[in-house]
């Protein structure tokens, strides 16, 4: 069952878990796949629709546990269950974790959705195998100009909770495809002589100080990994960015609550996803929460 929740200029369609999406990659617990501001539409699906299977592949702001340290994995024998937050039990084989594998999986059992005023809370709990356990919540409270993800993650087992979490943000401002009209506004100067990765095969990115530009239209995949490499907060590092359309006048932001560990860009015509981590440590017994805001404006720039 899909949610919709709405304050003055904003309004969001939240998909349950299972609804469309049922692969063992992407968070299940409560999914934000539309987001509207002032009538506009800010997101867009991982693949072009309906070339993409949406049971399978990404849609609007998409979080994922453990694409770089996937918990238990590397400790479980093969054939045994290891777990990925937000998703449920997968099956280990022989082969080294693939994000985008596919797992024989025992699902999560998820709670009922809890509906307030203008905003709306999703659970889950893992029940416990091999020393890992936990309870997982995830909340979305609407904002005049914006609204607030807050999560929630309770280790209920006998192992530390060691991995990652980022969203990849499917981003496409009005339907527009990416082009000179779009700017990616960063609160640090990236060092790209410092990065990891630099896919950009049409030669269509163009980055100057904080920013990364169109030099024209993009057709194909692109990828900047590592953006926070040799980036300290005395550089300006922190866990922001701002995505405008300068034809529409219109921008989306994100702020985490924390200090990033990393981020990465990835995109390709239809859509941009800036991406934020965020590792953390939960130790046995232990409760650690933390929050992504996202804002829009209209009529400005920065």
């Amino acid at each position: 069952m899909a949610f919709t929740l709405k304050k003055g200029a904003v309004s969001l369609r939240i998909e349950g878990p299972g609804e469309r999406y049922r692969a063992c990659r992407f968070d299940r617990n409560g999914t934000v796949v539309s987001a509207r501001f002032r009538g506009v539409e800010f997101l867009g699906d991982e693949r072009p629709f309906p070339l993409g299977n949406r049971a399978r592949f990404g849609r609007g702001l998409h979080n994922e546990f453990g694409i770089k340290t996937c918990i238990g994995y590397d400790q479980c024998a093969v054939g045994d269950w290891f777990p990925k937050i937000g998703v449920g039990w997968l099956k280990k084989t022989a082969e080294p974790y693939r994000f985008f594998g596919e797992y024989e999986m025992e699902p999560l059992s998820f709670g009922e959705p809890e509906v307030g005023d203008g905003r709306i809370s999703f659970t889950c709990a893992s029940g416990a195998r091999n020393g890992w356990g936990y309870e997982y919540s995830k909340e979305i409270a609407l904002e005049d100009d914006g609204f607030t993800v807050r999560y929630t993650l309770e280790n209920t087992g006998e192992k530390a909770l060691a991995t990652e979490e980022y969203v990849h943000n499917f981003l496409r401002i009005g339907g527009a495809r990416l082009g000179p009209r779009y700017r990616l506004s960063l609160p640090w100067c990236p060092d790209r002589s410092r990065f990891d990765e630099f896919v950009d095969p049409e030669g269509a990115l163009n980055l100057f100080g904080d920013e990364i530009g169109f030099n024209g239209p993009v057709r194909r995949v692109f990828f900047l990994g590592g953006l926070t490499n040799g980036i300290r907060e005395e550089n300006g590092l922190a866990a922001r960015w701002k995505l405008t359309d300068e034809r529409r006048a219109l921008s989306v932001s994100e702020t985490g609550s924390f200090l990033p560990s990393g981020m990465n860009i990835w995109g390709h015509g239809g859509v941009i996803s800036p991406e934020v981590f965020y590792s953390f440590s939960v130790e046995a017994g232990n409760i650690l929460s933390w929050e992504r805001r996202y804002g829009f404006e209209a009529g400005k720039g920065r």
